[in-house]
C-alpha cells in the first residue's frame, strides 16, 4: 500500500544502498530504455551504477528535490518500491539522513555557485611525448 503523503521527490532514501548489486535489473527492465552507460555488470548481472552511495540515476535539483533522471524507465525494482510502505519507511530510517544531506548539499550549491551559463570548464592536458610537463607554480589553480 502507498501513502499519498509522502512525496518521493522530497525524500529519495529509498536510491541510496550500501553496496553496488543495490538495485539489480529484472527480465521485466529488458523493454526498457535505460541506457547502458547507467548500468554496470557484476557477475554476469546487470545493476544499475551506484555514485556516492546512491543509484547514480538519483540527482538534486537546485531546489532541493531528490529526482532520478530516467524515471519514465526506471527499473523494475524500483517500480515496486511504493511510497509509504514498510520498506519505504525502513529506507527512510536507514538512509534518509543521506539523502537529507544530498538535498541540503543542492540546496548550498546553488546558494553559491555561479550559473551555470557562465561556468567554463578548465581541461588539463598532458604535454605532448618529448615534452616537458611545467613546473607546478606556472599552472593556475581550478575554481
Amino acid at each position: 500500500m502507498s501513502s499519498p503523503t509522502i512525496d518521493c521527490t522530497s525524500c529519495g532514501a529509498c536510491c541510496f544502498g550500501g553496496h553496488d548489486r543495490y538495485i539489480a535489473l529484472l527480465p521485466q527492465d529488458r523493454d526498457r530504455t535505460i541506457p547502458t552507460a547507467a548500468t554496470t555488470e557484476i557477475a554476469g548481472q546487470r545493476y544499475m551504477t551506484m555514485s556516492c552511495g546512491h543509484c547514480a540515476q538519483l540527482g538534486a535539483t537546485p531546489d532541493g528535490r531528490l529526482v532520478c533522471a530516467i524515471y519514465d524507465e526506471r527499473p523494475e525494482a524500483c517500480r515496486a518500491f511504493r511510497a509509504g510502505s514498510f520498506e519505504c519507511n525502513k529506507a527512510r530510517q536507514h538512509r534518509g539522513g543521506q539523502a537529507e544531506a544530498l538535498r541540503a548539499l543542492a540546496m548550498v550549491q546553488k546558494a553559491s555557485a555561479p550559473p551555470l551559463a557562465e561556468a567554463v570548464p578548465i581541461l588539463v592536458m598532458a604535454p605532448p611525448p618529448g615534452a616537458e610537463a611545467p613546473a607546478a607554480e606556472t599552472l593556475s589553480p581550478s575554481p
